[in-house]
């Protein structure tokens, strides 16, 4: 890169100041792991950007961190995930929170009666809500169709499928710049298939490889970053966060959607103990999360990964040379690294990427603490514990599990510094993965923006699904929320939250309400009576054209700032595409509050129609 190049991607947050120095002044940058260490935002990165050429190293920082400690982090912005008897991440928490072991018989359709950690309907999907068509999805693996669900629910969380995903560019002005990084289980769905393909009797057969799981997402979402899959086993979602944040680090993409899926569909898989699991989490750099107003779930401060031979005295080629022993005895007799074991060095690189001095302060977890969740589940292992380190951090709470010392609990750092959870898994081959994430502590000068619009007062609700069977079963889920006990958002970020971060579909429903009652009323005659919603399916969208006359986004702007809700909810039903991002600069996060995600209606899909298992 020449030096015009390195200081655009300081001033965008791709590089930290010691980074850049090292690359202006030709230094080396060492050969620890990749980590991505964004510079926290700044009022004046021009300036700190020349500046950046005569500081090279980040000054101490309180809580335990050392004079390397990363300058800033990545941010989890959204999460969602499937686990056994967990429907969703709030039962999943429950679950984890009270120690919960999901262990059970089969669910009923499947052979064997290995006591397991299971989902149920795993061959239910929703082909329409993706636009695929039912016998394609019949062939697909039905790990592929629930990390399909499960990352679409992980971007709405992060309330990043509408306008605010095309607004995710690369450095070239790419829109929709995301990386999709996953681990995924066995091919079972192909195995299953061949046992009914015959040479007088062919048929369609599922695609074998893993690269589909990320590469199908990517394609359909139109995503433009890296799309790769990682088998590393157990560690695979770990070794995919680590490969994210690299290609974050490296302006690759502007966001990274990490997560995979196991399932046991095939008999040879399943034995005592084992377990199924899909989840996904979305990463952002937190200058970028900060700026678009997005709601943190906690921080990835670093990451590590490594092998350790499952028997480092097995022979091999030149392992048994006489430099070699001698040096492997020798670290022994010092008390090195080969003293402790061989996992030790990947922990310790990770905490060094996090900027952590020792192990104080922080909590270690892995597939143990994990185990009676979702047993001994594969490629789903690695984001399984990620989920609930994170939701420990979200919460504030620590989880009981395997793997804590009695009494420990998600512990303040030295000094009432962020609290630290440090997720480590070894994979069946020996590579270990560690992920080294932390409480997010906003900092007491951030306040949200506030909408730039005349005066407080009604606010216009949109929603939107590929049919109106979809939009209804959406609503429903926003009665209940909104007519339930548990918290409900404030009505000016729920509607925010639902214009500026869902991706609007070809069925909606609008109203202009002044308070949660009136949109529970509307919602409930919608759903009761069936009202008639605008329907664009059939063409007929934006019958004026004005979404081609460039002075629209101008007339937009004054009709949002004057308060013309109803006017501007006409014109979105109509089927108008509307940047509310734009109109709104405050982002749309509704921070803290969980909204409900889209609704899928699945139905069963399995090979030659069958129904398949439960």
């Amino acid at each position: 890169m020449d030096e015009k190049e390195v200081l655009t991607r300081f001033k965008n947050g791709h590089l930290d100041r010691a980074q850049v120095a090292a690359l202006l002044t030709g230094a080396g940058t060492g050969t620890g792991p990749v980590v991505l260490t964004l510079p926290e935002p700044s009022a004046a990165a021009a300036a700190a950007a020349a500046e950046a050429v005569a500081v090279a190293v980040a000054e101490p920082v309180s809580g335990g961190r050392t004079d390397a400690a990363p300058a800033g982090a990545v941010a989890v912005v959204g999460m969602a995930g499937r686990y056994p008897g967990a429907p969703d991440l709030a039962a999943f928490w429950r679950h984890a929170r009270d120690g919960q072991d999901t262990a059970s018989a089969p669910p009923p359709g499947r052979p064997g009666e290995e006591l397991g950690h299971y989902l149920e309907r795993v061959q239910d999907f929703d082909p329409e809500f993706f636009g695929i068509d039912a016998h394609e999805a019949a062939l697909m693996d039905p790990q592929e169709r629930l990390f399909l669900e499960t990352a679409w629910e992980a971007l709405e969380d992060a309330g990043c499928t509408g306008g605010r995903l095309d607004a995710l560019t690369a450095a070239d002005g790419t829109p929709r710049s995301v990386g999709v990084f996953t681990g995924a289980g066995p091919g079972d769905y192909a195995l299953l298939a061949a046992r009914t393909w015959s040479r007088e009797r062919p048929r369609p057969m599922p695609r074998g490889g893993q690269w589909s799981l990320p590469n199908r997402l990517s394609s359909l979402l139109g995503l433009t970053g890296p799309s790769q899959s990682v088998d590393t086993a157990q560690s695979s979602v770990l070794v995919a966060v680590h490969l994210a944040l690299a290609a974050l680090h490296r302006g690759e993409c502007a966001a990274a959607l990490v997560g995979g899926a196991r399932l046991l569909l095939h008999p040879s898989g399943r034995y005592p103990g084992a377990g199924e699991g899909v989840g996904a989490l979305l990463l952002k750099p937190l200058a970028r999360a900060l700026a678009d107003g997005d709601g943190i779930r906690c921080l990835v401060r670093g990451s590590a990964v490594g092998h350790t031979a499952p028997d480092p005295t097995a022979p091999g080629p030149g392992r048994g040379s006489r430099s070699a022993g001698v040096r492997t005895e020798g670290t022994r007799r010092a008390g090195g690294p080969a003293a402790a074991a061989p996992a030790g060095r990947v922990l310790r690189e990770a905490l060094r990427a996090a900027g952590v001095c020792g192990e104080d302060g922080v909590v270690r977890e892995g597939a143990e603490a994990v185990r009676g969740l979702v047993g001994e589940a594969g490629a789903a292992t690695g984001v399984a514990a990620l989920t609930r380190a994170a939701l420990q951090l979200g919460h504030r709470a620590p989880a009981p599990g395997a793997g804590r010392a009695p009494g420990a609990g998600v512990r303040e750092g030295e000094g009432h510094g962020p609290r630290r959870i440090c997720v480590g898994v070894r994979g069946a081959g020996g590579v270990d993965a560690e992920v080294v994430l932390e409480e997010y502590l906003p900092q007491a000068t951030e306040s949200p923006l506030v909408p730039e619009r005349a005066a407080v007062g009604p606010e216009l609700f949109l929603l939107s699904a590929p049919t109106p069977a979809h939009l209804a079963a959406t609503a429903r889920r926003f009665v209940d929320l909104l007519g339930g006990t548990g918290p409900v958002p404030p009505l000016d970020r729920l509607a925010r939250a639902l214009r500026t971060g869902r991706a609007a579909m070809d069925c909606r429903f609008a109203a202009v309400v002044g308070d949660s009652g009136e949109l529970l009323r509307a919602l409930e005659e919608f759903v009761r009576d069936g009202a008639p919603c605008a329907d664009l399916r059939g063409g007929g969208a934006d019958p004026l054209g004005l979404g081609d006359v460039p002075e629209t986004d101008g007339y937009l702007a004054a009709l949002w700032q004057a308060g013309h809700l109803h006017q501007l909810r006409g014109l979105w039903l109509s089927g108008l595409d509307v940047d509310w991002a734009a109109l709104e600069p405050s982002g749309g996060g509704a921070a803290g509050a969980a909204l409900p995600a889209s609704a899928f209606l699945r139905v069963p899909l399995w090979l030659g129609g069958e129904e398949g298992p439960a």
